[in-house]
């Protein structure tokens, strides 16, 4: 997870819309994990045990801009699902909002599944203007 952590960081930092991307924790530090956007917006992670290599931001090449404004948690998970999808990590399978996927009732949330079968969730805990 803490891979996809610092992938996920990379690729929203080439995000103008998302500010400057803090992590939470690095290394094996203490958890929960996750970033924080804008310095205002807390997106925490959890599951995700990824059995293949890391994921690496230099495996990306260059980072598509993605063209949102979000300013709600739904607008948030919306465009970092976009982000996620249009960079296409082929390990990867699939990235969707909690409302694309029916799974949750929480707004402001994501699943990830790679192509391993694990899948990691995220959920927006802020997102103030």
């Amino acid at each position: 997870m803490r891979e996809f952590e610092g992938w996920l960081a990379g690729v929203l930092g080439a995000q103008p819309w998302a500010g400057q991307v803090a992590r939470w924790s690095t290394g094996g530090g203490p958890k929960p994990v996750g970033l924080t956007l804008a310095g205002r917006v807390h997106l925490q992670l959890v599951g995700g045990d990824q059995k293949a290599a890391p994921l690496d931001p230099a495996d990306v090449g260059v980072v598509p801009s993605v063209d949102a404004s979000p300013t709600d948690p739904v607008g948030w998970a919306e465009a970092i699902v976009r982000t996620v999808a249009e960079v296409g990590m082929p390990r990867i399978k699939s990235a969707e909002t909690y409302a694309q996927w029916g799974g949750s009732s929480k707004p402001g949330g994501m699943r990830v599944v790679f192509v391993d079968g694990s899948e990691l969730f995220a959920s927006i805990l802020a997102a103030t203007r």
